[in-house]
């Protein structure tokens, strides 16, 4: 019983860590921010931020491997083999669904100063999820045309977060399909 409390105080400890730098990162850089200014953001005293995170850099690091691994446990979840039509648009619809519930991140990390490294984390777990396009071209343009495809999607969503998401997901999904 003890146990589930401190789970719980752990959540909120770094929920309220979370949310301060994320205000923080939307008015300025990453590098330019202490911890000293997120722990009294967050009302959160140091040592116990140092407990989860060794710094600014480490929390970061980890809120985006957290993202991309969220993203692929569950897009493995809910995909079966992707080969029809429906199967490739209910991926798109879930993968909007997906910035779409974690907009203020996504809008840090894709934004304008966005972090090259977790755009290539999540081109890399959108391509794992195996897309399924025209396969009927030869081996070097199917080399090519994923990573096209992937970039153009990251591209999509970067424009759809700075439209502040006024599309619905499943019209973006739709718009995405037709463009692939």
């Amino acid at each position: 019983m003890e146990e589930k409390k401190l789970d719980r105080r752990v959540r909120k400890t770094k929920k309220a860590l979370l949310q301060a730098l994320t205000k923080l990162m939307s008015k300025k850089k990453v590098n330019s921010i202490t911890v000293k200014e997120l722990t009294d953001l967050a009302d959160v005293n140091r040592s116990t931020f140092y407990l989860y995170y060794k710094d600014i850099f480490d929390m970061v690091d980890m809120i985006e491997t957290e993202l991309v691994n969220d993203f692929s446990e569950t897009y493995d979840k809910f995909s079966k083999e992707a080969t029809t039509y429906e199967d490739l648009l209910s991926f798109f619809i879930y993968l909007f669904e997906f910035v779409k519930a974690n907009a203020e991140m996504f809008k840090i990390f894709l934004g304008y100063d966005g972090n090259y490294a977790f755009i290539e984390k999540f081109k890399d777990a959108i391509k794992h999820c195996q897309i399924p396009l025209d396969d009927t071209s030869s081996e070097a343009e199917a080399h090519y045309v994923m990573p096209f495809a992937i970039s153009g999607c990251i591209g999509v969503i970067q424009q759809w977060l700075k439209d502040d998401m006024i599309v619905s997901s499943e019209d973006m999904a739709a718009i995405l399909v037709k463009m692939l």
